[in-house]
């Protein structure tokens, strides 16, 4: 997750890669229910940083703030804890 730096690091393994015309999609198994939600808020703040570069007319804190909050009211209940927990527990 660049957006977050070098340091972000969250355990768990390769569960399944698929070869991609332009590199590949792995899907990751985290080891426990809060690495997995730590990754999921981790994975929000990256979305959040693309959305705003993407729709940024200007570099103005005030709104870059206002875009995370729109991203917030699109997308937050994708990473709600709830579904956190739905993603955790396998079938």
């Amino acid at each position: 997750m660049p957006t977050l730096g070098e340091n972000a690091r969250y355990n768990g393994y390769v569960a399944w890669c698929l070869k991609r015309k332009r590199g590949y999609l792995v899907g990751i198994a985290f080891v426990d229910e809060q690495t997995l939600f730590g990754a999921r808020m981790g994975e929000q703040v990256c979305q959040i940083a693309r959305y705003c570069r993407l729709h940024e007319p200007q570099s103005e804190q005030q709104c870059i703030e206002a875009l995370a909050l729109d991203w917030v009211e699109q997308h937050a209940e994708d990473y709600s804890e709830d579904s956190v927990h739905e993603a955790f527990v396998q079938p």
